[in-house]
């Protein structure tokens, strides 16, 4: 058997027999609802689903503002608007929206929801909320964020009729330039958070709490009120998945 031929049949094998292993915080199987990675850009203000269960994300903007695919090398991800000045009277804001959908509200199953996120100290102008469904006040949440105090990367959850709140936080700053990987999990009565494969915070969730609501599933800020704790950095390859 030639080399040629061989070479083919190897590669036709590996899907297979050498399939990549999966990072601990990499979507895998049926349990994947939505996904996002911005390769494909965005046609007519919508980034698609790669999941095959997720709606397109839409974007939204106010003031002019704009979420923009930005390219480094191979690489595509979204960049927000940045942090506005504090002598503006408006503010250019962006955001990413996906309408409500069943699979979005794990109830009280398991569930996992990461991103990629790159931003500076500089662009915080308090929380910047990375991705999320529902906002306080609502009936239950599920977020993540960016805490503008430290600079920390914070997963929570609102429980719907009782509203109690459980939080975690990173081990260390997220907001230093570099791209980090964070990944939100509750599972089997624990919510915890790891930044680039490092455990960080963990607390206990009674496994009675449900986490349902009406709202859209938004990436990079709650809403475009003149006070929102908007993203101002960038974000990549963002999922959810229930199981």
């Amino acid at each position: 058997m030639n080399l040629l031929r061989l070479s083919a049949i190897t590669a036709l094998l590996m899907p297979l027999f050498g399939a990549p292993a999966y990072a601990a915080d990499d979507p895998i199987g049926p349990a994947l609802v939505a996904r996002y990675n911005f390769d494909g850009g965005a046609t007519d203000g919508r980034v698609n689903d790669l999941s095959g269960r997720g709606a397109a994300l839409t974007i939204r903007g106010a003031a002019s503002g704009q979420v923009a695919i930005t390219s480094e090398g191979a690489n595509r991800f979204a960049s927000f608007p940045g942090v506005c000045a504090a002598e503006a009277t408006t503010c250019a804001k962006a955001l990413l929206e996906a309408p409500d959908d069943a699979d979005l509200d794990p109830g009280v199953r398991n569930f996992k929801w990461a991103a990629s996120v790159r931003l500076t100290t500089a662009q915080l102008s308090g929380n910047a909320n990375v991705m999320q469904k529902g906002v306080a006040g609502t009936e239950s949440m599920w977020k993540m964020q960016v805490t503008g105090r430290s600079g920390r990367a914070q997963c929570v959850l609102v429980a719907r009729v009782t509203g109690q709140t459980f939080s975690v936080l990173s081990a260390r700053p997220v907001a230093d330039g570099n791209w980090h990987r964070i990944s939100c999990e509750r599972l089997n009565g624990t919510l915890a958070i790891s930044v680039d494969g490092a455990a960080g915070g963990r607390t206990p969730v009674p496994e009675s709490v449900a986490i349902d609501n009406a709202m859209p599933l938004r990436v990079g800020g709650p809403n475009l009120a003149k006070d929102g704790d908007m993203y101002h950095g960038q974000l990549d390859d963002v999922f959810v998945q229930l199981g």
